[in-house]
This record gives structure tokens, C-alpha cells and sequence, in this order.
């Protein structure tokens, strides 16, 4: 019976993480009407705390009580000009309403929470970082970055507590609807982006796996293993509902824990019968894809705000959050650098491919990490399908008029298709790729708006804001010189290891 309930608290974890994503980065992306009836009856699209479109949330607090008391007093944030009557309202449509009155979510299972938000693919693709960055080098500046990252989170925190709202509409009310666009944009550019590594890091596995079923008999090209994905991808995007994604995202992080370790197994194997492989201490080549890997890596910065609306004890977040940062910063520096310093210069962008050819036990782990990777794709679409549908079908409902469902179902599937398409040109440039999301995207997300807000929103001395300043003014630069440096090295083709050609 224990065995039982420490499963169902377990599975009940996943469904929460993934309802998380009903309200990415604080916003409120509800069900597009084409969600059935009984969905809001359930409140399942309410998300995170229990509040759902029927107007009644998990702890009987209506639809009308959640707004009232979310809703902030004009004097409780700075805020620009309103462009109109209602730019000081709250948006449905862009901001979730306060859960405050119905938290639930303990200390730990926030930190769970948290863990399953950090630790995701972009592990595997550091042991390539840190060999463009060098061993010093990238672990010394992966802890940096680690440290940035939890202060700048902090900050993030900070924000909410006064504006109270979500990423995209603290950037309106603090700054103007262009603000909150560059928000928008990033979280887009970034999941995407997320989506596109993936593709291409199951189509490198894939490949191996087909290859060593035939003997490579067929040598099929990168490029079909990318688009053979819609196969499986297109079906689940069109998914409504984001907790019929809960299963298939905890058979997911199963199949990523076991990839972990079985990645750290070989890299011990490794070092202790070869010893360290040739490896530098600081790499003046290539060292600026590292940085902006080092910020992909902690990919789920967007979901800080909904987690944290969920807390029973909101003022033990910092703790919570602080430990949960040591733990990813432990995993990554680990991971890259005993990587790095098992394969040395020929370390792959997909370290999975560094592993024992051929081998049952890496072929299996390759198919489990995969399916992972396949399974969690449309997960990081999820929120990027739902900001773009409000944009392209305002108030436009599928629900009982097919032509507009049909043009929904259209829209994610041409969606998928250029996700595809970018995987197609990145799939023998995946490092680079990850450091122009990073620096792209991820960056300004991470290190540059928060301190931008926190600048406006809560600052008051003149140490906060020079504080603020040189932190906005260092993630700007650290953005567009990782963004650069990246697209100037496009050109520049690397194909993954096939061991066919080794044969």
C-alpha cells in the first residue's frame, strides 16, 4: 500500500508539471474551445492551483474572487501610460489569475517540481560545450553561470511579488507592449529552438539504430530521420488537452534518468581503463558556443512564476530554489566534464554517440532517450501552439464550426513542418545551433529582462540599479557575442560520428 501511494504521489507530481504549461511563464493560455465540455467541468485547463473557465477553482474560489485578488492596486507597481481604458485590466488571455487562495504544492514536491523543469535533454549536449569552451574554463563558468541564473530567478520573484502577473504582461505593464513582444518572442524563438535540437538529437539516434539493425546495408541520410518524426509528432500536437500529455512525459523523464546514468557509468568506465583523454583548459576557438549552451541548459526558467503561485509557503522559494540550482549546477559540470574528459576532441555534439557501438546496452539507451526526447517535443510546443493561436484566431472557436478547427489543425502541423525544416539545416550543426538559441533567446529570458524589470518594478536605491544596469548591460553584450559568433560559424559543418564509415 505504501509502494501504491508513493507511486500515485509520483504520478500525481508529472500531472502538475504538466499543467504547469497551461500557464507558461505566468501567462494564461486557456483551452482555445476546441477542448471537450467536460474539461472545464473538470478544470483540468485551469492549470496550476485549480482554477478553470467554469469559474470555479479547486479550492471553491470563483472565477470572479481569483481576479479580484490578483488584481493589484495602481499604487503596488510602476506602470506606463495605459494606451487605453483597459490596459490596466487584468488579460485574460495573457495572465493567469492569482492562485494564492488555493496553493497546495509542499516544499517538496516544489522541489520536485523545479528538478523536472532544470534537468531535461540539454544535458547531454554539454560534454560538446565544454569541449568548445575547454575543462576549466566551462566548469568554472558553468557555476557562474549557475549562480547568475539563481540571482537573476530571485529578481524574477521579486517582480511577480509586486506586479504580480505573468513574464509577458509585468514587460507591458512596466515598459509598453513592445516589451512584452520581445517577451512573447523569446519564450517562441526558445521552445522552438528546443524542439528543433531535439529532432535533430533523435534523428542521430535513430540513424544509429536503423544502421545497426541492417547492418548498414541503407544508409539513409540525417535529413529523413529529422522529417520521419512527423510521423509521430503531428498527432500529438494536435493534442488539446496538456494533461493527456502527462503520460507520456513521465515515461519520458524515466527514460532520461536512465540515460543520465548510464552516460556517467561509461564515462567512469571510460577514464579509469584509458585514463583522461587529451583536453584543454580553455579553448579561444570556439569558447563563445559554450555560453550560450550554459544557457540553454537551465531550460525551464519560464515555468518559475507558475511554480511558485502553487507554494503552500511561497517565502521558503529561495531555499528550495537555491538547492535546486547547486543540484543542476552538480549534474551539468559532471556531465561535461567527465564526458569531456573521457572522449577528449572527439566528444559529439550527441554524446550518446560516444558511446560503445553497437552495443545492446547503448543501442537501448539511444531508443529510450529518443522516445524521450520525441515524447517531450510536443510538451515545448505546447505553449508556443497556444500564444500563437490567440494571435492568429482571436476569439475564433473550432469547437462547433469545423472549418476553423480544420485551420488550427492546419496551422500546427505547418508549424511542426518548419521546426522540421530548421532541424533539416541544423542536423551537422547542433552545437551551434543550441548557442544561437542560448544567446538568442534563452539569454535575454534569463539574464537580461529580469533585472529589467527588477530595475523599474522594485528598486529603490542607487545600488540596486547600477546593480541592475551592469547586469542588463552584461546579458545584452553576452547575447548578441554568443548570437554572432554562432551564425558567423554556420557555415562551418561538423557531420555526427557514423560508425558505418568507421567499419
Amino acid at each position: 500500500a505504501e509502494d501504491e501511494g508513493r507511486s500515485a504521489n509520483i504520478t500525481a507530481s508529472f500531472v502538475d508539471f504538466i499543467a504547469l504549461y497551461g500557464n507558461f511563464a505566468g501567462g494564461y493560455y486557456p483551452s482555445d474551445e476546441d477542448d471537450d465540455d467536460d474539461e472545464d467541468e473538470d478544470g483540468d485547463d485551469g492549470g496550476v492551483g485549480g482554477v478553470d473557465d467554469s469559474g470555479v477553482g479547486g479550492g471553491g474560489t470563483t472565477r470572479s474572487d481569483a481576479l479580484a485578488s490578483w488584481r493589484p492596486s495602481p499604487a503596488a507597481w510602476p506602470s506606463p501610460r495605459p494606451r487605453n481604458r483597459n490596459a490596466g485590466a487584468p488579460d485574460r488571455t495573457r495572465t493567469a489569475p492569482s492562485t494564492a487562495g488555493a496553493r497546495k504544492a509542499s516544499t517538496q514536491k516544489t522541489l520536485f517540481l523545479l528538478l523536472k523543469s532544470f534537468v531535461g535533454s540539454g544535458v547531454l549536449f554539454l560534454p560538446r560545450a565544454f569541449y568548445n569552451g575547454g575543462l576549466v574554463f566551462s566548469s568554472v563558468l558553468m557555476i557562474a553561470v549557475a549562480g547568475a541564473a539563481l540571482y537573476t530567478m530571485v529578481l524574477l520573484v521579486r517582480c511577480y511579488e509586486r506586479v504580480h502577473c505573468g513574464y509577458g504582461e509585468m514587460g507591458r505593464r512596466l515598459y509598453g507592449r513592445w516589451m512584452e513582444r520581445m517577451v512573447m518572442f523569446s519564450i517562441v524563438v526558445s521552445q522552438l529552438g528546443f524542439s528543433c535540437a531535439g529532432a535533430i538529437f533523435v534523428a542521430t539516434n535513430m540513424r544509429d539504430l536503423f544502421n545497426a539493425v541492417t547492418s548498414c546495408e541503407y544508409r539513409l541520410p540525417l535529413g529523413f530521420w529529422v522529417i520521419i518524426q512527423m510521423v509521430v509528432l503531428a498527432p500529438l500536437c494536435l493534442v488539446r488537452h496538456i494533461k493527456g500529455l502527462s503520460g507520456i512525459a513521465l515515461l519520458a523523464d524515466v527514460f532520461i534518468i536512465a540515460g543520465l546514468v548510464y552516460v556517467w557509468s561509461v564515462d567512469a568506465a571510460t577514464i579509469s581503463r584509458l585514463g583522461v583523454s587529451y583536453t584543454r583548459n580553455f579553448n579561444p576557438d570556439n569558447y563563445a558556443l559554450f555560453l550560450g549552451t550554459a544557457a540553454y541548459t537551465f531550460e525551464g526558467y519560464a515555468l518559475i512564476l507558475p511554480i511558485i503561485d502553487t507554494m503552500k509557503r511561497p517565502e521558503k522559494f529561495p531555499l528550495v530554489l537555491s538547492l535546486v540550482m547547486v543540484i543542476c549546477g552538480a549534474v551539468a559540470v559532471s556531465i561535461g566534464s567527465l564526458s569531456y574528459a573521457a572522449f577528449g576532441d572527439s566528444t559529439q555534439a550527441n554524446v550518446l554517440l560516444n558511446m560503445p557501438s553497437k552495443t545492446p546496452a547503448t543501442l537501448t539507451v539511444q531508443l529510450l532517450y529518443s522516445l524521450a526526447i520525441c515524447f517531450t517535443t510536443p510538451l515545448m510546443m505546447f505553449p508556443v501552439i497556444r500564444i500563437l493561436e490567440q494571435a492568429l484566431f482571436p476569439r475564433r472557436s473550432g469547437k462547433r464550426n469545423p472549418a476553423v478547427k480544420a485551420q488550427k489543425n492546419a496551422f500546427r502541423t505547418l508549424l511542426l513542418a518548419l521546426v522540421m525544416a530548421v532541424s533539416v539545416a541544423g542536423v551537422e550543426r547542433l552545437d551551434k545551433l543550441v548557442a544561437i538559441i542560448g544567446g538568442s533567446a534563452c539569454v535575454p529570458l534569463s539574464f537580461v529582462y529580469p533585472p529589467l524589470f527588477h530595475l523599474k518594478a522594485v528598486a529603490t536605491t542607487g545600488r540596486e540599479r547600477l546593480r541592475d544596469a551592469l547586469v542588463v548591460g552584461v546579458g545584452v553584450v553576452v547575447s548578441v557575442y554568443v548570437t554572432c559568433g554562432a551564425v558567423s560559424r554556420w557555415g562551418i559543418s561538423e557531420p555526427p560520428y557514423d560508425f558505418c564509415d568507421a567499419d
